[in-house]
């Protein structure tokens, strides 16, 4: 199969549901019709096999999450999803492969009415760059450097469960059963609909890949400011507290990357706000701290002292 007969068998036959697109698929660039009064928020990320996926990963997994997570971008942003180029390198052609790898893509391709609108197929080791564009009002996009000291520091579902399903998926760890904690490190769900029903109430935001500590961390040094958080508060899931039992590793939870949870952060005067949104959406958000006007993130255990913790989160080098 030639590159042109892979690209219009499988990517160039995705639905085309957006009347923005002038131009998709098929012509050396898209054309793209950018809404008046918007503005335009773009993020490319790339997947390598072995470094972001076990390499035995399931193609419909990747599929996904390779969108997934560059969703989970937009929603940092407060943006809402629009267009998608992919730049897929295989090893060898493999139909079945693609197929299913289509599937997990699309999955939420459709769910977020975005269109493919191009890219690039090569050979080579394995690996996926996405880059998503979407759109948010004028001046409305989530900063990281937007905190401001008391505002409450948020986060959504709950935190750490794909650190352990990864250690599970790596057999660094013996378990009957981490369904859940497999499923959020494979399939991790994006947070554009509590992203889009903050942006009259939320001004800071940044997804949770890297780790918790780490992505807070971030928002503090570009805002140049500090947090306090507490590990009472930090929203832990069932499965993760069964397998941990009465001493959950506190350093696996806080470091531990691909959560692709929101943390975010706002003014008080929005707390019953959050709230309704959480109600309404039927999505945990939960408060775990404030942000200081201190230079550093620190962590209390229930005795109010400070949790010493010996690692920040994933780092690339």
């Amino acid at each position: 199969m030639s590159e042109f007969d892979l690209i219009n068998r499988y990517f160039k036959a995705l639905p085309q549901q957006r009347d923005d697109v002038v131009l998709g698929i098929g012509d050396d660039c898209a054309i793209l019709q950018v809404t008046e009064g918007k503005q335009l928020v773009v993020s490319t990320d790339t997947l390598v096999a072995g470094v972001h996926f076990p390499e035995n990963t399931l193609a419909y997994d990747i599929g996904y999450k390779s969108l997934a997570v560059n969703l989970s971008d937009l929603a940092a942003m407060g943006a809402e999803p629009a267009w998608v180029t992919l730049c897929l390198t295989l090893p060898e052609e493999n139909n079945d492969w693609l197929a299913q790898f289509v599937k997990g893509f699309s999955e939420l391709l459709i769910k977020y009415n975005m269109q493919l609108v191009g890219g690039d197929t090569t050979r080579g080791p394995l690996s996926i760059s996405v880059h998503v564009s979407g759109f948010v009002d004028q001046g409305k996009a989530f900063r990281r450097d937007a905190a401001n000291p008391g505002d409450l520091i948020y986060v959504t579902g709950s935190i750490g469960d794909a650190g352990l399903g990864l250690k599970k998926r790596l057999h660094y760890i013996t378990a009957d059963s981490l369904t859940l904690c497999v499923n959020k490190l494979n399939r991790p769900q994006p947070r554009n609909d509590v992203a889009l029903a903050l942006v009259d109430s939320c001004v800071c935001a940044i997804d949770i890949s890297d780790g918790l500590l780490a992505d807070l961390g971030h928002i503090c040094k570009q805002s140049e400011c500090g947090a306090d958080i507490f590990m009472d508060k930090i929203p832990l899931s069932n499965e993760l507290t069964s397998f941990y039992g009465d001493r959950v590793d506190v350093n696996q939870v806080l470091t531990s990357g691909d959560d692709y949870e929101l943390c975010f952060t706002v003014n008080e005067q929005y707390k019953s706000r959050i709230d309704e949104i959480s109600r309404k959406l039927d999505i945990p958000i939960s408060c775990i701290g404030k942000i200081t006007s201190g230079d550093r993130v620190n962590c209390f255990d229930t005795n109010n002292n400070i949790i010493e913790i010996n690692k920040t989160g994933f780092q690339h080098f």
